[in-house]
């Protein structure tokens, strides 16, 4: 339950939870290789881990939970707008090395924090877009409008240096972290209300969208199983010209179901007579039981209708 609330975002987030980040960034092991206390957002969300032994002892249950039960960011695609809440200084999905290197404390990483004031993603890209005006020239004595509208009023002394740096930041994200590519939510909600109703007169349509929107809160997942994830962008494009309508029938029973002797199989029918009725007994390696049947059946009548 605590960690449920800690993870709420915006105004509905309590007020014990903004304590907890304080705590969380403050109290952290010698080794912490995030020296600078204001880099240190949330320890679910960036490469660093608070000390369980200086926290008070709800903390870091909240912190143990959030370990056995393998609280990290996970998702197939994610909204632009949830990936740019995502802090960018030690971003958890990037290499851990080279964000490092990145912010290690410098001239340009000092003016980035404290002059320009950048935290997210967002910040971070909206700055390093700077670098498509036309009229700006990379040099540290560039004169074009924006050069000179940061130095004045970000007191900024060197505008491209912290325009290059903002890039190569963004760089470093893997393509599913990064809001500057295309991703399913560019097309998805199109495909699904346009194309996926040509041709079709009843049915009920399966919801293809992976994109998962909200507050950074909602990439991260309790439960998982601590493989690498993908960090690629999933292709939920749907090829092809047109759409037909195909109704099938699908089914699964098993002789003594719940003993250990089960047989179970999957059946698949299109129609008398059809070529692509399919029928087939379930390899041993898979559970014996009616269930099962039945969901193999649905996956054989999916390989059918779009082989």
């Amino acid at each position: 339950m605590w960690l449920q609330s800690y993870l709420v975002q915006g105004n509905a987030r309590p007020w014990w939870a903004f304590f907890a980040d304080a705590l969380f960034a403050h109290h952290v092991p010698k080794d912490c290789k995030v020296k600078d206390m204001s880099q240190r957002v949330n320890p679910f969300l960036q490469h660093w881990k608070p000390s369980k032994r200086a926290l008070p002892a709800e903390l870091r249950s909240m912190i143990t939970v959030a370990s056995r039960y393998g609280l990290r960011p996970e998702g197939l695609a994610f909204a632009r707008t949830t990936l740019r809440c995502m802090p960018m200084w030690n971003h958890c999905e990037t290499d851990p090395i080279v964000i490092h290197r990145l912010a290690t404390k410098s001239a340009v990483t000092t003016c980035l924090r404290h002059k320009h004031r950048l935290l997210t993603v967002g910040d971070f890209e909206a700055l390093a877009a700077k670098l498509a005006d036309q009229d700006h020239q990379p040099t540290q004595s560039c004169v074009c409008a924006m050069c000179e509208l940061l130095i004045t009023e970000a007191r900024c002394s060197y505008p491209h240096r912290c325009l290059t740096r903002a890039k190569a930041f963004l760089d470093a994200l893997p393509p599913k972290w990064d809001p500057r590519l295309e991703h399913p939510e560019d097309y998805e909600d199109a495909q699904m209300n346009e194309r996926l109703t040509e041709g079709v007169k009843e049915g009920r349509l399966f919801d293809r969208n992976v994109t998962t929107y909200g507050g950074v809160g909602n990439v991260l997942r309790l439960f998982t199983d601590g493989q690498p994830t993908y960090n690629g962008i999933l292709d939920m494009r749907i090829q092809g010209d047109g759409f037909s309508e195909l109704t099938l029938a699908t089914d699964g029973s098993c002789l003594h179901n719940g003993e250990r002797n089960a047989q179970a199989g999957s059946g698949v029918f299109v129609g008398n007579g059809d070529p692509r009725n399919k029928s087939i007994r379930l390899p041993k390696r898979l559970s014996q039981s009616n269930q099962t049947g039945e969901a193999v059946a649905t996956y054989l009548a999916s390989v059918l209708a779009d082989p």
